[in-house]
């Protein structure tokens, strides 16, 4: 390479660059507080799994949501189809409870969307934009838990 082409390169790998920090900075989930794992979560007092579970799962159901099943004890998830009538889409919620040494629940969400839905290629990927609807559920179910103590 000369060094006008090297040059330009390396400008246009730096603006590439900038470009991308800047994106990721002003693309991230609004009002959703600093949490341990930076994804939506909230602090559970000690209960039950299979009540806190069953909380969700009616929460979640209740909201048009259907509960697909988990290899994971801890994990539940629920999907949602898009109306976009494609029924290949939809959103998917993974919500998993992290036990803490004090007995306590950390209940963490993560926000997805689903591609090839209900397929053999069916792949997710994060959606950071939907945080913030997803803190909110997660504050809702942590409000109807205590509200049953």
């Amino acid at each position: 390479m000369n060094k006008v082409s090297c040059r330009a390169f390396h400008g246009s790998l730096f603006c590439a660059l900038a470009l991308s920090l800047a994106g990721c900075k002003s693309s991230g989930a609004k009002n959703v507080p600093p949490t341990q794992s930076g994804l939506p979560e909230v602090t559970l007092a000690s209960r039950p799994v299979k009540e806190i579970q069953a909380i969700t799962r009616e929460f979640f159901v209740g909201r048009g949501y259907v509960e697909r099943g988990s290899e994971h004890a801890y994990e539940q998830v629920f999907d949602k189809p898009t109306k976009s009538g494609r029924a290949s889409k939809a959103l998917r919620v993974r919500l998993r409870l992290v036990r803490q040494t004090n007995g306590s629940w950390r209940f963490v969400g993560r926000p997805m969307g689903v591609e090839a839905w209900r397929s053999d290629l069916e792949s997710e990927v994060d959606v950071p934009n939907g945080a913030s609807q997803i803190q909110g559920f997660l504050e809702e179910i942590k409000n109807q838990i205590e509200s049953n103590r």
